[in-house]
């Protein structure tokens, strides 16, 4: 199950700004902590990292449904002459499953000796640009469903990508919260690769919605196509960790 932004972000945020004319919101009680400062460290030119807290003074649902939409007011720390100020933002996130996701990277090594070996990807239909792109297997991490972040992979390259088994690797550490999927939006993904996957006789069931096919390339053929840039963002970002982790074990 696609759950993220960058798939729905289009007609969302349309539909968000015909909604900022109405004076009715409800206030967010997704994340109690957002209210808190968050913390980010910038490196200076002398090398040293300086510390600045930005404090979230409001946030305000605008729209909920499959995504949800935030009205956030961040307050800026002075910084290089300017005061203190205020800022709004449109935020997005999926606070049903978490705010969190997987992508899994589906390898098949070749079984003659030979370094290298293809990969399983979709072409799938994406909302947002409303196009056949390609994916990795990708779906949402539901705690209530899945007990961790490796099940709920286990369980989307079953359904997505009919296939099962494996030898799996995280690769993130345990204690990353996992990456951005992009500026605005509060989701965060953890990415994995799965080595020598078979054909799932028993795999999950597909979300309706979903519009799938699924597909396999050799890594010379998936260097071109993350080069062409017919891929969405977290798949191209898993695929780079892929490698450099295949590469690693000697596999490339």
């Amino acid at each position: 199950m696609h759950c993220f932004a960058g798939k729905a972000l289009c007609s969302a945020f349309a539909f968000q700004r015909s909604l900022r004319a109405c004076s009715q919101r409800a206030a967010s009680t997704d994340l109690p902590a957002s209210s808190m400062p968050s913390k980010r460290v910038d490196k200076t030119s002398n090398g040293q990292h300086e510390e600045h807290i930005f404090e979230v003074t409001r946030e305000e649902v605008v729209h909920r449904r499959y995504l949800t939409l935030y009205d956030r007011r961040i307050r800026f720390p002075a910084h290089q002459g300017k005061q203190a100020q205020e800022h709004e933002y449109d935020i997005i996130g999926h606070p049903q499953l978490n705010f969190s996701f997987v992508v899994v990277f589906p390898f098949h090594p070749y079984t003659d000796g030979r370094p290298g070996g293809e990969v399983t990807l979709l072409r799938e239909h994406c909302q947002g640009p409303n196009a056949m792109l390609y994916t990795l297997p990708t779906g949402g991490f539901d705690p209530r469903k899945s007990p961790s972040a490796l099940a709920a992979a286990r369980a989307e390259l079953s359904e997505e990508a009919h296939l099962s088994g494996g030898e799996w690797v995280e690769l993130l550490e345990p204690e990353h919260p996992g990456i951005a999927e992009v500026k605005w939006c509060r989701n965060r993904f953890r990415p994995f690769l799965c080595i020598g996957p078979q054909k799932d006789d028993a795999p999950g069931q597909r979300d309706a919605e979903e519009f799938i096919e699924v597909h396999r390339f050799d890594i010379v053929e998936l260097r071109g196509m993350l080069t062409a840039c017919d891929m969405l963002l977290p798949s191209m970002t898993t695929s780079f960790l892929a490698f450099n982790k295949l590469a690693s074990m000697r596999q490339l």
